[in-house]
């Protein structure tokens, strides 16, 4: 039984094994969002293997991080690449905010969307922009096709175009915000890239959505 579990779970520790299994579960989420509509027996059958391929990817985070033994040290380091990869960006969001100011006009309807809900619950809306938010989205967006996208430009242009539509879905003037979107997120995919650190792009995100509803906090605190 040892043996085989061990057998097991060298299968998923391979990057092709790691790879197939992250396209299907970044995939199942796309089409959970968009809806599709499909025939009942192909969506039993797509539910199973995405079932399976979501508990399998969880079993692989499972496993490495119980068996994540970094040094104090190599923390330390990681926790500085953070602080320095976010005093790099504060340039980018002051720029392309200004750029925003600039170009967009009106409001896209995920950011109506949020301005109209926050003051019905400001202190969960907070932490869903600020904290969960951005993890979860570049887990989906970030992370996940970074194992099955090897191509450092194909990789940038996809997860940030992907990111980009899945805000502006169902806007009416999807075409002219979709911009407004993919800005930062090009520079989120392209230095977790570099880094090969999540926590990289997590942070920077979490510092946009920050400055994005300070005005809010603000109003409602």
């Amino acid at each position: 039984m040892t043996s085989l579990m061990e057998r097991f779970l060298r299968f998923l520790k391979k990057e092709k094994t790691k790879s197939v299994l992250a396209f299907l579960v970044y995939f199942s989420i796309i089409f959970w969002i968009l809806e599709f509509d499909m025939p009942s027996v192909t969506e039993v059958i797509l539910g199973i293997i995405q079932f399976t391929a979501v508990i399998l990817w969880y079993v692989i985070c499972l496993y490495e991080i119980t068996n994540d033994s970094l040094s104090p040290k190599k923390k330390e380091n990681k926790i500085k690449l953070i602080v320095k990869e976010i005093a790099m960006f504060i340039p980018i969001l002051i720029i392309t905010c200004l750029i925003t100011e600039l170009f967009v006009v009106g409001t896209p309807v995920n950011q109506a969307s949020i301005d109209s809900d926050f003051g019905s619950s400001p202190i969960f809306y907070s932490l869903v922009i600020i904290v969960f938010g951005p993890i979860i989205e570049e887990y989906i967006f970030r992370l996940l096709p970074r194992k099955f996208i090897k191509n450092k430009y194909v990789y940038i242009i996809f997860s940030s175009t992907m990111f980009a539509a899945m805000h502006v879905i169902d806007d009416p003037n999807a075409f002219h915000y979709v911009w407004f979107y993919m800005m930062r997120p090009i520079y989120y995919g392209y230095r977790y890239y570099e880094t090969d650190n999540i926590w990289v792009s997590i942070s920077m995100h979490s510092l946009n959505n920050f400055i994005a509803v300070l005005p809010q906090m603000i109003l409602y605190f």
